[in-house]
């Protein structure tokens, strides 16, 4: 029971970090025409990484992409695209994730979580196969005349795509890193830090709202 209670409170928690990054560094970015796409994926990988090597949960990654991409329907306009595109790299990623470890268990009864080279393998592959799927879900699912022009195809795909595939090493490099702290005092947690990481989660939580209606005009 207290393995579920934290990956829920691990999935508000890190899904609402990562929605606060979406949040600040795009409007920031936004504002200023900086191409943001790869850099926000990036900063979802450390988060993606970093939930699934805690728990090895079929379903997390996207549950986390859904925390962190529910704050964008607080915005005014609410942008569909922007929302999908989140969800659309938690998806690719526990597709990608849960077919891996449902191979390694069918392969070895004792296999807890993907181990550094083969997450660092993944990371990067799922990325870009996540640039090319939304490029052509928002054009051909969405109807987003602005996906219709080819040059926004392409250089999405081709470009950003490879640009975030490339970002993807050093998140998940650092999402490891982050598991590794984690994992050694996580499974022993007390009911008193038990509490104090679902004090935490709802805080950012709490948080991200603020920020959404912060930032809502």
């Amino acid at each position: 029971m207290k393995s579920k209670h934290l990956i829920i409170a691990s999935i508000v928690l890190f899904g609402s970090l990562w929605g606060l990054a979406e949040l600040g560094f795009g409007e920031f970015a936004w504002a200023r025409g900086i191409p943001r796409a790869p850099i926000l994926t990036a900063v979802g990988i450390v988060f993606l990484v970093l939930t699934r090597r805690l728990w090895a949960a079929p379903g997390s990654s996207f549950a986390l992409a859904a925390v962190a991409s529910a704050f964008k329907f607080l915005q005014h306009p609410v942008w569909g695209c922007k929302i999908a595109a989140v969800l659309m790299v938690g998806a690719i990623f526990d597709i990608g994730f849960s077919l891996y470890e449902a191979r390694q268990c069918q392969r070895s009864p004792d296999f807890a979580r993907a181990d550094t080279r083969s997450v660092l393998v993944l990371s990067p592959v799922l990325t870009l196969v996540s640039f090319v799927a939304f490029a052509y879900f928002a054009r051909d699912v969405l109807h987003n005349p602005y996906w219709s022009m080819p040059a926004k195809m392409t250089d999405y795909m081709f470009v950003q795509g490879p640009v975030a595939a490339l970002l993807a090493l050093p998140a998940a490099l650092a999402g490891l890193k982050l598991s590794s702290l984690l994992l050694p005092s996580i499974e022993t947690w007390s009911d008193g830090r038990l509490l104090a990481y679902r004090i935490a989660a709802a805080g950012s939580g709490v948080a991200g709202i603020a920020a959404a209606l912060a930032l809502r005009y």
